[in-house]
C-alpha cells in the first residue's frame, strides 16, 4: 500500500464502523464521479443525450462482496426532458423520459459504425485523479466526523 492509503486507513480507524462505511461509500462515489466526468468529456456528441445520461450508480448489495463498495459509471436508463412546443398556434410544454440505450454501440461499434470508445479511455486517463479524489474526500470527511464526535 502507498503512504497515502495508509494515511487514509489510519484516519478511518479512528471512526466507529458505521461511520467508516459511510466515509468509504462517499469517497468511492467521489472517485467514480471523476471517471464519469472524464467520460462526459470523451463521449462523441450528436444529440447530447448520451453525454447527459452518463452518471454514477451504486451497485446492489447482491452484486458486491461482503464489506465491499462498488459504484459504476454508466448511462442512466431514463433521462427526463422538457421542451416548449407550438402546434397549430397552441403553445405548451412537452415532458417525458428518453433512454440512451445505445452507449455500448458507441463504445464498441457495430457492423455499420466504427467504435468510438469513451468509457475505457476515461478510466485509463482519470485513474490517478480518481484515486486522489478518493483520498481527499476520505481525509476531509474523517476530519469532519471526528470533529462531530468531539462535541
Amino acid at each position: 500500500m502507498t503512504d497515502e492509503f495508509l494515511q487514509v486507513q489510519k484516519a478511518l480507524e479512528k471512526l466507529p464502523g458505521v461511520l467508516q462505511q459511510k466515509v468509504v461509500v462517499g469517497a468511492t462515489r467521489a472517485a467514480a464521479k471523476v471517471i464519469a466526468n472524464e467520460a462526459k468529456e470523451n463521449v462523441p456528441v450528436r444529440s447530447g443525450l448520451l453525454k447527459k445520461s452518463i452518471g454514477v450508480a451504486k451497485a446492489k448489495k447482491a452484486d458486491t462482496k461482503e464489506g465491499h463498495v462498488l459504484f459504476c459509471v454508466v448511462p442512466k436508463s431514463k433521462i427526463s426532458f422538457s421542451a416548449k412546443v407550438t402546434v397549430n398556434g397552441q403553445s405548451g410544454k412537452l415532458k417525458g423520459k428518453v433512454n440512451a440505450y445505445y452507449a455500448h454501440m458507441v463504445e464498441f461499434g457495430t457492423v455499420n459504425m466504427a467504435a468510438q470508445p469513451f468509457l475505457r479511455p476515461a478510466f485509463e486517463n482519470a485513474g490517478n485523479k480518481s484515486v486522489d479524489a478518493f483520498q481527499a474526500y476520505a481525509l476531509k470527511r474523517v476530519d469532519k466526523e471526528i470533529a462531530k464526535l468531539a462535541r
